[in-house]
């Protein structure tokens, strides 16, 4: 065994085990102190635990005093499965009947068929477009000025005297009207829009009765249709007039639904009068809101801001025919009235009074479309068709007749001209709805069909019918309907799915970038075009020429190429604008322009396929998809093309001719459809739409999904809930169970083993557990007719925790609501004012009592800490002086041990000069 640095190299001695020994018994008193900090530390826990546990406690009172907690709302619904109930608001008590009677449903069409799925269909282009067709049907709220119709039944009779009764209850359009006519087989009437009303025609070829129109249960529903009293020996009757303007007609419905542009900030209008006069009008006074999404504006506001300009001069006025507006120059001069718009505003032109007249008076053009026919002013793009002439028919026999289109205000006045020719041609809506079908019937070929224009204007080319073939049918094509305006809402674009929000980057061709953030505050189509043209960069934007979306184009004239960009979003995907610009040849000069063309639109080539065709619109990623189907015919392939939304909204225009393809309809766009009131008969109740089967406005404070549809009503009811109250009083007891359990764990005693908890016996826990009980038992004499727990169903157990029986506050509730409010809420003396009271003497951050035994205990523990360094340091003193010692003494041993081996080292010299050694 070696010698350790403790133990002396002269002595042995191991000191450094007699240093241990002393140093443990000097460390004693320190030692205890450290006990007593360790102690004086568990017991601070275990104060801040119970301290923890009181405000918890106190965090549940606190929500039981608020009044609203009595007022929440729960709702009900007698039918879930049809229709889905859910709070999302504020709502009042009652109950409510809804009958869920249709839920939306996506477009689903399917073309023919071909032979082949991987052999080429022989190419073209191939288009899809959400939003109205040529032939869109007119809503039933739009008819009579904008008074709409009355929902009920009417009874049709036709001329062989079979009679029926058309339930029109449901009717939300025209065409709704027209097929539950059609569709019914009790009688031989064929309904159908003509003009600007209904035509009835009787096809039994019977005269035993006159065809009669009559109103069912003393209903005006046939009046609304301009059916009323038709009583006639004929076979073709047409009710009245069903399209006006009103000055109640929001703008958005005027121009197909394109609206009136107009300028939010600067003038709109400027005019002349025949005297002089000149003057500018501003519609910015009839916005609510900078955003022409949110003004709801009527026609009525726009004509009482042009007849206040100058009332003695200047007077506008709805035409006797109701679908244009007259304006009147009160003045007398032998100038020119003129009208026309401004400060980049379309409103002259799109309320139909923009040009200029001699005598005083300009009549405008039609601004409201028909029952389903689209405006020629709404055709032709951004640009418009433009006025039209004349047409010189010829058909395959060689007959030919010319007519005027210069009075054709819809497209079926262009339609109608072309059948009332003295040829043997017919034109109808094509089969995608998106123009004009000839067709020859005269089996003839001794001449080609050819359809020319007569005069200057070009029509026979504006409406894409120009042809001189050997063909027994011509389609137009897309006639280009506009579908985007400045008014259109960004959340409609894409079938209804709308634009992300984020940013896009535009970079003209001189590199010049600029980023425009699209947030909500950009909420329509306008919004966007401004705010794009008030960018750094050098470009423009506006409705694009073929009126389906924006484009952007470039004005820096630079080497580089104009291009749009994002990042971390699809806003620029959305808005089809992302990507470079290519070259369009606008007004006789080339840009370069970023089309943002809403069409979806595929150039396929002739070796492509339906499977490849149907791979490339699933590649375009435009809430459309497609999928192949085999029907196990001779010519078993054929598409199936699905709207991505659901409701009217989703609607498209799907164009496949060039293909040679024809397309059914085998689901059709349909919004869901409520109707409110206890009955389901005929109109019983008001109709609500939506396109997505949720309903956020049929019970304020309440959403409805419907999720099928229903023959009976549905009872919603909303009632005032205690579910949260007794939620909230199941956490006061879980809490207050915790902080009793807590306390009895931290003042429980062992007898058996005579082993004491860390607060056992301690006062501050003993008031603590006496305030507790004190609370749960007190009788509460100033809440109101409960006075105690036990009447809401909270239990008192030996332990001193509680027990909670929800079913009798819930009864309670029920019964009296207004004395369970008292109990829990009343100042001062209610449940939660007396908990508060009690949690503030216990807790309160400055005055609790256990916040002051906490800080005490803190103040000891740091006393205590300070007198444990002081012991340290003189630990520490009186051990480096131990050592010290031990080698001073080893030190002197070593001195010792030195002198004996010197005093060994001496030897004894006799006289003769001879050591002991010698001897």
């Amino acid at each position: 065994m070696g010698i350790t640095a403790t133990t002396g190299l002269i002595s042995g001695i191991d000191y450094g085990s007699i240093v241990d020994q002393l140093m443990e018994i000097n460390a004693i008193p320190r030692d205890n102190l450290s006990a007593r900090v360790e102690e004086l530390t568990e017991e601070q826990y275990a104060i801040t635990e119970l301290a923890t546990y009181v405000l918890s406690v106190q965090y549940i009172t606190e929500n039981l005093s608020e009044e609203d907690l009595f007022e929440d709302k729960s709702v009900e619904s007698s039918n879930s499965s049809a229709l889905y109930a859910a709070i999302t608001g504020d709502p009042a008590e009652g109950t409510y009947y809804y009958t869920p009677v249709q839920t939306a449903q996506q477009q689903q069409l399917l073309t023919s068929g071909v032979e082949s799925s991987t052999d080429g269909l022989g190419g073209g282009t191939v288009s899809i477009r959400f939003g109205a067709d040529v032939e869109d049907a007119l809503d039933l709220d739009a008819i009579n000025g904008g008074d709409g119709f009355d929902p009920g039944s009417i009874r049709i009779t036709d001329r062989s005297g079979n009679s029926a009764e058309i339930d029109l209850s449901m009717a939300q359009t025209i065409d709704d009207v027209l097929d539950a006519i059609n569709e019914n087989t009790q009688i031989g009437v064929t309904a159908e829009a003509h003009g600007d009303g209904i035509r009835l025609v009787d096809d039994t070829g019977s005269e035993i009765s006159n065809l009669i129109v009559q109103e069912v249960n003393g209903g005006t529903t046939a009046e609304s249709l301009g059916l009323s009293g038709i009583d006639v020996d004929e076979s073709v009757v047409d009710g009245e007039d069903l399209v006006s303007l009103s000055e109640d007609m929001d703008l958005d419905f005027l121009n197909d639904g394109n609206g009136v542009g107009r300028n939010p900030a600067l003038t709109d209008i400027v005019y002349e009068l025949s005297d002089g006069t000149t003057g500018t009008i501003d519609f910015s006074t009839a916005a609510t809101t900078d955003s022409e999404a949110t003004e709801e504006t009527s026609l009525g506001e726009i004509l009482d801001i042009i007849n206040a300009e100058a009332p003695d001069k200047l007077r506008v006025e709805i035409s006797e025919d109701g679908k244009r507006l007259v304006v009147h120059d009160l003045t007398e001069g032998d100038g020119t009235f003129s009208i026309e718009s401004a400060s980049g505003s379309t409103a002259a032109e799109d309320l139909g009074i923009a040009g200029e007249s001699t005598d005083g008076e300009i009549t405008g053009e039609r601004i409201i479309g028909g029952l389903k026919s689209v405006l020629v002013s709404t055709l032709g793009g951004s640009e418009k068709l433009g006025d039209l002439g004349s047409l010189e028919l010829t058909d395959r026999t060689g007959a030919t007749d010319t007519i005027s289109l210069a009075d054709a205000e819809t497209l079926e006045d262009v339609i109608d001209a072309i059948n009332a020719a003295d040829v043997g041609i017919t034109a109808s809506v094509n089969s995608a709805k998106n123009g004009i079908l000839l067709t020859d019937t005269t089996d003839g070929s001794a001449s080609n069909m050819i359809v020319a224009s007569a005069d200057s204007k070009e029509t026979a080319e504006k409406l894409g019918i120009a042809v001189d073939d050997a063909v027994e049918s011509f389609n137009s094509g897309d006639l280009h309907q506009q579908v985007v305006s400045h008014n259109t809402l960004l959340a409609d674009l894409n079938g209804g799915s709308g634009v992300s929000l984020g940013t896009i980057t535009i970079t003209d061709s001189d590199g010049l970038s600029s980023d425009l953030e699209v947030d909500p505050d950009v909420e329509t189509v306008g919004d966007l075009i401004r705010a794009i043209n008030r960018l750094g960069a050098n470009v423009y934007a506006e409705i694009n020429e073929t009126g389906d979306g924006i484009w952007i184009r470039d004005q820096a004239d630079g080497t580089g190429t104009l291009t749009v960009a994002e990042d971390g979003s699809s806003t620029a995907a959305d808005l089809h604008l992302l990507g470079e610009a290519k070259t369009v040849e606008i007004d006789g000069e080339e840009y370069e322009v970023v089309d943002g063309s809403t069409t979806l639109t595929i150039e396929l080539e002739e070796d492509e396929s339906l499977e490849d065709l149907i791979s490339r619109i699933n590649e375009l990623d435009g809430n459309v998809s497609a999928s192949l189907l085999n029907d196990g015919s001779r010519n078993p392939y054929r598409m199936t093309l699905m709207s991505g939304s659901t409701g009217e909204a989703g609607a498209m225009v799907v164009d496949l001719s060039q293909l040679g393809f024809t397309v059914t309809e085998t689901a059709e766009a349909r919004d869901a459809l409520l109707v409110l009131g206890e009955s389901t008969s005929a109109g019983s109740g008001v109709v609500l739409r939506s396109n997505t089967n949720t309903f956020t406005g049929a019970i304020d404070g309440v959403t409805l999904t419907a999720l099928s549809s229903s023959t009976s009503p549905v009872k919603v009811t909303v009632s005032t809930s205690s579910e949260n109250l007794v939620a909230n009083v199941q956490t006061f007891v879980t809490n207050y169970n915790s902080l009793r359990e807590s306390l009895s764990g931290f003042t429980a005693y062992d007898a058996d083993t005579e082993v004491a908890s860390i607060l056992t016996g301690d006062g501050t826990a003993l008031r603590l557990e006496t305030a507790l009980n004190g609370f749960v038992s007190d009788i509460f004499y100033h809440a109101g007719s409960i006075q105690s727990l036990a009447e809401i169903g909270i239990e008192i157990e030996d332990d001193g925790t509680l027990t909670f029986d929800s079913t009798v506050l819930e009864d309670l509730f029920e019964s009296d609501r207004e004395a369970v409010m008292d109990f829990f809420t009343t100042e001062d003396h209610g449940f939660a004012a007396k908990f508060n009271a009690v949690a503030d003497k216990l807790a309160d951050e400055e005055t609790g009592l256990l916040t002051i035994r906490y800080t005490t205990i803190g103040e000891t523990i740091e006393e205590k800490n300070e007198k444990i360094e002081f012991m340290d340091a003189r630990l520490e003193i009186l051990e480096d002086r131990l050592y010290a010692d031990f080698t001073a003494m080893e030190l002197s041993i070593a001195k010792m041990q030195s002198n004996l081996d010197f005093l060994d080292s001496i030897q004894y010299i006799d006289a003769n000069g001879n050591s002991s050694s010698d001897d």
